[in-house]
């Protein structure tokens, strides 16, 4: 399962199939339809050999405008890459450098309340609420091909279309939230170099504990985005009804189309 659900990217991380995984009633996402990832913005032409043999023609960004422009995605020409910007104002701190973090907070749980916050805003902010009902259209439409969608670590706003989708086509919870955490296993390598050059430059704990907020996953950040649907509209179904505008008819559709 491992092999066939991660990709083989040398450019990137965090890369992955999310065919495989079983509904409520017994039925499973079908393999090499959806893709999640991270930045596209390092690949290498085996990266989009990859891309091609898996027909993936849709290519969904869901980084900042600044994001975008400063590291613009390297995609096959024969796929169309669309910018769907989740955030308007990227507080995921995905790129920040190590000047810029220093002119932040350094206090002990900066990180960890601003991740907190994060994950709410993309459940209750007309922004981004906007965006995930654009990002289903593409999948209600998809016909031929695949879609991959991206941000820039595959983490947080990726994290939250997967668990988006995964609830409208019946996916269990507990589901959901074990493939949230299983970007700290793709990403285990690059997270770490990132936090051991923290230390060899003998930054703060503090510093470095934020860091890890930031580049890590926790549960206690979906939990914090199911919250905000139990929240505003009662439950996670209703908020998909609600604010993305997934009536009955449109989560048969994606049902038809992405399981078997």
């Amino acid at each position: 399962m491992f092999e066939k659900r991660v990709l083989k990217i040398k450019g990137g991380s965090n890369f992955r199939d999310l065919g495989g995984y079983q509904t409520h009633d017994g039925k499973k996402i079908l393999w090499g339809r959806l893709f999640r990832g991270s930045a596209l913005n390092n690949f290498t032409n085996h990266d989009l050999r990859v891309l091609k043999r898996r027909h993936i023609n849709t290519i969904i960004d869901f980084r900042s405008l600044d994001e975008s422009l400063n590291d613009p995605d390297i995609y096959p020409e024969t796929s169309n890459d669309i910018r769907l910007t989740v955030l308007d104002q990227d507080t995921t701190y995905s790129t920040i450098t190590p000047e810029e973090f220093h002119r932040l907070s350094h206090s002990n749980g900066f990180a960890y309340k601003q991740m907190m916050n994060t994950y709410r805003r993309l459940i209750t902010d007309e922004f981004s609420q906007q965006a995930y009902r654009q990002f289903f259209d593409y999948l209600l439409n998809q016909d031929d091909g695949a879609i991959l969608f991206h941000c820039t670590k595959g983490k947080d706003r990726t994290g939250i279309a997967t668990a988006l989708f995964f609830l409208a086509v019946g996916i269990d919870k507990e589901t959901i939230f074990q493939d949230y955490l299983l970007t700290d296993t793709y990403n285990h390598e690059q997270t770490e170099a990132e936090l051991e050059r923290m230390v060899e430059r003998g930054e703060d704990d503090d510093d470095i504990d934020n860091v890890k907020h930031f580049l890590l996953t926790d549960r206690d950040y979906l939990e914090n985005a199911f919250s905000a649907m139990d929240e505003i509209a009662g439950s996670p179904q209703a908020y998909l009804k609600k604010y993305l505008d997934l009536s009955d008819e449109k989560i048969q559709i994606l049902r038809n189309k992405y399981l078997s």
